[in-house]
């Protein structure tokens, strides 16, 4: 029942999401026509939530874009900022989907990267490939170094492309040295790490504010514990070496509360 309310709901949204399109497709195709961008089409309607809508284009040189569209005041904002800093990391440059403009018009505001072709990450990928999936690591520890929280750590928000695993997303991305209206709670407190496995109640933007190895740690602990048979004792201890590292960091950050 779970799975058919699940899909149910996924119709609900494409239809919504549809009309929505219909009645303000005009604006829409405007709004890119007069920044440049051409050949607009929807992207995954039933991926469509909290008032954000995707799409990918062609530029002015004819390269194919995706594009984040929004009329919701920080979203998109926050994640342009998130983009300036990252770039800069020499690390993170090979591990960033390119980014290649930011508008900001009539009340809409819209992210526009390069159009990836690559694998987003699942199970079976990282069964194939388990030897890669250290940079999981490797991207958060810049992070941290860089006192930025992503808050939505998961395999799908991660793409293997051109020999790089690349993460993106990051419209819930909070920078610790800039944001004050912020609370931290000390995560080696238990009763603290419990209230990380409950926030997901009610999905909202808000409660999207755990420690990302502890994002990475429910990641880890579920490849290791439903793992195929096939799967080698040499690649079935990395990822316990990988599981006990993340579990060794979950202290070194903080569960953020937004006030």
């Amino acid at each position: 029942m779970s799975f058919l309310r699940y899909y149910l709901s996924l119709l609900y949204r494409t239809i919504k999401n549809r009309i929505f399109y219909i009645k303000n497709r005009s604006f829409i195709h405007r709004f890119f026509n007069e920044n440049g961008y051409h050949q607009i089409k929807t992207f995954n309607l039933s991926k469509w939530h909290h008032d954000l809508y995707l799409f990918t284009a062609v530029d002015k040189v004819g390269d194919p874009v995706f594009i984040k569209f929004t009329n919701l005041p920080r979203i998109l904002k926050n994640e342009n900022r998130a983009y300036k800093k990252l770039q800069k990391n020499e690390f993170l440059k090979d591990h960033l989907i390119e980014h290649k403009g930011y508008i900001k018009k009539d009340g809409y505001k819209a992210l526009i990267l390069k159009r990836a072709n690559g694998v987003v990450l699942n199970e079976e990928w990282a069964y194939q490939n388990i030897d890669k999936l250290g940079d999981l690591i490797r991207i958060v520890d810049e992070f941290t170094g860089l006192s930025l929280i992503h808050r939505d750590i998961k395999l799908d928000n991660f793409i293997y492309e051109n020999g790089h695993i690349k993460v993106f997303d990051f419209s819930f991305m909070i920078d610790m040295t800039e944001d004050k209206k912020m609370k931290e709670i000390d995560l080696s407190n238990n009763d603290n790490m419990m209230k990380l496995v409950t926030m997901g109640v009610g999905y909202k933007p808000t409660p999207l504010k755990w420690d990302d190895y502890f994002a990475l740690h429910v990641v880890f602990n579920f490849l290791l514990n439903n793992k195929p048979s096939t799967i080698s004792l040499e690649n079935s201890n990395l990822l316990e070496q990988y599981l006990k590292e993340v579990s060794d960091k979950i202290n070194t950050n903080s569960y953020t509360i937004l006030k």
